[in-house]
């Protein structure tokens, strides 16, 4: 028994030890590491009094560096020939949409390959290449689109189960060819300019199907109307000739009351009439935009594009300041290795 508390009060002990050598490394441990982050402090410090009595000392010189590298940066950024891009709201006409979308993708295609022979046909320069990048993008509009599928043929659920749950499901495949207007991003090279952007609107109407198209869509709108405008006389004609069986004249009939049981669809007329003013109205604006395939609706603006390399205002007074710093810094170490040097050179003597 004796042993064994023996034994039991040595166990203590020595957990005891263990835990005090615990604590101990750690207190050193965190000791360290604030001794560690004190050192950083102070090298910091050091480094930013150093930059200041660098900046204090060559302030001049420094001012000169950025000052007339941001006035000489100025005139190169000016001079220098860069893309341009602009980009364009246009209506895609006679159900032109899937059609207009691969011709884009066929002609960034024919540019990047710099396939001349299709280039040439269709009136680009091949030589000075003119057109660098083409995207068109549908405007999404959902009301549009709900009215479409549920007016016409409510297929709306059916096509959100087809389109495998895309992110941008709204600019997908699926609906793109519903929307009524699309954005057009057209960036033409350093060599190209508006001329280089009409060219493309060119090709994209000179397609013979569609043009045939356009046509026949063209004529049956006329006639759509003028069967409309007939429809509507002929409304007018029942109210002028109910009107005068009755020798009260009909200041607007939408105002009109009906309680004969000879007249109760007399209501239905006025509606209908209504109905036709309104798509006629549409059809005239829809008449004014069948000029072409691809109706550009927007007046395109080229303006210039700065990648990060080209923003010589920026970088040229930022490299003339840095290498500045870094030849007074490669200079210093030179003359504390130098002075290394002479010392272990002395040693040895």
């Amino acid at each position: 028994m004796g042993a064994i508390f023996k034994i039991t009060i040595k166990q203590i002990k020595q957990q005891k030890i263990n835990t005090m050598s615990t604590n101990s490394n750690d207190e050193i441990d965190l000791g360290l590491i604030f001794r560690k982050i004190q050192e950083i402090y102070h090298s910091m410090l050091v480094v930013a009094y150093h930059g200041v009595r660098f900046a204090a000392k060559h302030w001049i010189i420094l001012a000169v560096l950025i000052i007339g590298g941001s006035v000489l940066g100025h005139f190169w950024q000016k001079n220098q020939k860069v893309d341009k891009a602009t980009t364009l709201i246009v209506q895609n006409n006679f159900g032109s949409s899937s059609y207009v979308y691969n011709a884009i993708q066929q002609l960034n295609g024919k540019v990047n390959s710099k396939d001349d022979f299709f280039l040439n046909k269709i009136g680009f320069n091949s030589t000075t290449p003119e057109i660098s990048k083409l995207e068109i993008e549908p405007i999404v509009n959902i009301m549009e689109l709900l009215d479409k599928n549920e007016t016409s043929d409510r297929n709306l659920e059916q096509y959100l189960s087809q389109s495998d749950f895309q992110e941008d499901l709204l600019l997908s495949e699926v609906f793109f060819t519903e929307y009524r207007y699309h954005k057009l991003h057209v960036t033409v090279s350093s060599d190209g300019n508006q001329e280089s952007v009409n060219k493309v609107i060119a090709y994209l109407n000179s397609n013979e199907i569609f043009l045939k198209n356009k046509e026949i869509v063209i004529n049956e709108t006329k006639l759509r109307i003028s069967r409309n405008d007939t429809s509507i006389a002929n409304i007018d004609g029942i109210f002028d000739e109910y009107a005068n069986k009755t020798k009260q004249p009909i200041a607007n009939p939408a105002q009109v009351y009906f309680r004969s049981q000879e007249n109760n669809n007399l209501h239905q007329l006025i509606m209908t009439k209504n109905d036709l003013i309104i798509e006629n109205e549409k059809l005239k604006q829809e008449l004014v935009k069948y000029d072409n395939i691809v109706t550009v609706m927007s007046e395109p603006n080229l303006n210039s594009v700065y990648t990060t390399w080209s923003k010589k205002r920026l970088l040229l007074p930022f490299f003339l300041t840095f290498f500045f710093c870094l030849f007074h810094f490669t200079k210093g170490l030179y003359k504390q290795g130098k002075k290394y040097a002479e010392l272990a050179e002395a040693g040895k003597a």
